[in-house]
């Protein structure tokens, strides 16, 4: 098995159509999660992915109308599975829009707000993907033990996500930024 990021023959990389060629990538891809308030989902996705590729990505994550402070669910998962929490905050999507705003190759969407609201909002060509999850807002939810129980549902399905985006070639991931159309996965361009 060849590692994440080792050269391709082209015969067997996918080129897109109009012809330009990936090679090996060097540097960590940009990736964004967006949610509808930047206090759950959205920061579980920013905290597993730099704690398991961090190596790989620059993770980050925002809201398109956040909160003041970060779903204390999530906290206490994400600490529970020795995923650090520090400097996790909810942040404006416009922070990520700026001209000066860190580089983005990858948007995902782990809302369904946020996945219309974000519609054609790229400038750029970023690969974007959209993860349904449920919202774990504990004000949605009578019972008190229902926000942990779906917290962790949430978070076993994020890390799975993660596992799987943490080990595809960059390149590959890149090369799809190119492609005009959109698979059963949800992998789509603008």
């Amino acid at each position: 098995m060849m590692p994440p990021d080792s050269p391709t023959p082209d015969m067997i990389l996918p080129q897109p159509p109009n012809g330009t060629r990936y090679g090996m990538v060097n540097r960590r891809l940009g990736v964004l999660f967006v949610g509808r308030v930047n206090a759950g989902r959205s920061m579980m996705a920013e905290a597993l992915l730099r704690h398991h590729a961090g190596h790989r990505f620059d993770a980050h994550s925002a809201g398109l109308t956040p909160v003041d402070r970060p779903n204390p669910y999530a906290l206490a998962r994400l600490r529970a599975e020795g995923v650090a929490t520090g400097g996790l905050a909810p942040k404006p999507l416009e922070r990520f829009m700026a001209p000066d705003a860190p580089p983005v190759d990858i948007v995902i969407t782990v809302s369904e707000l946020a996945a219309t609201g974000m519609a054609g909002a790229w400038p750029s060509q970023p690969v974007t993907a959209h993860w349904a999850l449920p919202d774990p807002d504990p004000a949605l939810y009578p019972d008190a033990d229902a926000p942990e129980v779906l917290v962790d549902a949430i978070f076993q399905d994020l890390r799975r996500r993660i596992d799987v985006l943490s080990v595809l070639p960059a390149h590959c991931l890149l090369a799809l930024s190119q492609w005009r159309d959109e698979d059963e996965d949800g992998l789509r361009t603008a």
